[in-house]
């Protein structure tokens, strides 16, 4: 059986592929701008990556990157969970 590939070469001009290897589940359905405290995800990974998962129990915490792929308007600033009253920051700086 052959390696998936997750991660092209990055190209000549610096761009980077990727490849997902499963989908997240949520019942939130459409823009939200809060109340995720309270919502349970789930992760289905795809078949050719479950041995990857092994040992995965020993360990308390797991770093999911994920590609936001409703928000597709890019905008510099916003108010942290669109509330009002809350100061305009960078975007890297509310997610």
């Amino acid at each position: 059986m052959s390696r998936p590939v997750l991660v092209e070469p990055i190209g000549p001009d610096g761009s980077i592929r990727i490849h997902p290897i499963g989908t997240t589940r949520s019942p939130v359905r459409g823009q939200q701008t809060g109340g995720f405290q309270d919502v349970e995800s789930s992760i289905d990974l795809a078949p050719e990556f479950e041995s990857y998962l092994q040992g995965l129990e020993q360990y308390s915490h797991l770093i999911v990157l994920y590609w936001m792929h409703e928000q597709m308007i890019p905008k510099a600033t916003t108010r942290p969970q669109g509330h009002p009253a809350a100061p305009e920051v960078g975007m890297f700086a509310c997610r």
